[in-house]
């Protein structure tokens, strides 16, 4: 193998590494977003859990007083 062919090798396999690297970072991202976008909704749920509790500890207190 002449110095172009090896360097011409080099490269390619190069440009398949950051392909395949490229790849990976992208399932990543995409597993990242995933995990916010599920969190984010868990948080949700929580903030009109908590608004709930509130609204009812109320009710309970009221009728309670109300007796």
């Amino acid at each position: 193998m002449n110095h172009r062919q090896t360097l011409r090798h080099f490269c390619l396999i190069q440009m398949q590494i950051l392909t395949e690297r490229e790849t990976r970072l992208r399932k990543e991202i995409l597993d990242c977003k995933i995990q916010k976008e599920y969190l984010t909704q868990v948080l949700s749920d929580v903030d009109e859990n908590n608004t709930d509790t509130k609204l009812l500890q109320e009710i309970i207190t009221t009728t309670k007083e109300k007796s």
